[in-house]
């Protein structure tokens, strides 16, 4: 076992490693939700249009409101053709990546002090830090504004767990 004088480095890295996988992970969540969002407001909304326009010709408004109504129907097909939520499976694909990593992360934290050697232990880290770079690279860009929400959720401790390191 290895003190916590001596680990305070590695210990520092896996929390800046916990830190980071929590913002992403929550960060792609967001981004699902929002993928799922305008994914099906872009089929729904101009499907109402086309709809609504188709009735209000049947009832003998004017007959350019036919071109409106085949106009958003074929918008509303093409989405639904094509997916309009095409991104949010690689969103949640990521989120649930980022998150499985970082419980391993939290574990590694646990028992970071159990570890036989600080070399051991670096190599855990080191490990850990590879795995949430090879992420990192895997998954879509997601915008500022995403993080942002992302971050409004956590620091209203919606993810947070109480745990203590052992010391010495």
């Amino acid at each position: 076992m290895i003190k916590a004088r001596e680990a305070k480095p590695l210990l520092k890295e896996l929390d800046a490693l916990y830190e980071d996988a929590t913002y992403t992970a929550t960060t792609y969540f967001e981004a699902v939700k929002s993928a799922e969002f305008w994914g099906k407001l872009l089929v729904f909304l101009p499907a109402t249009i086309s709809a609504l326009a188709g009735f209000s010709v049947a009832l003998g408004a004017s007959r350019r409101l036919g071109t409106l109504s085949a106009v958003a129907g074929v918008i509303a097909a093409t989405g639904a053709f094509l997916g309009a939520e095409s991104k949010g499976p690689s969103f949640k694909e990521s989120a649930r990546s980022f998150t499985a990593l970082r419980h391993t992360i939290r574990l590694e934290q646990r028992i970071a002090l159990r570890a036989p050697s600080f070399g051991d232990l670096e190599k855990t880290v080191r490990s850990l830090r590879e795995e949430y770079n090879d992420l990192v690279l895997k998954g879509e860009p997601t915008s500022n504004r995403l993080f942002r929400r992302a971050q409004k959720r956590i620091t209203k401790g919606m993810l947070s767990y109480d745990y203590e390191i052992e010391q010495d």
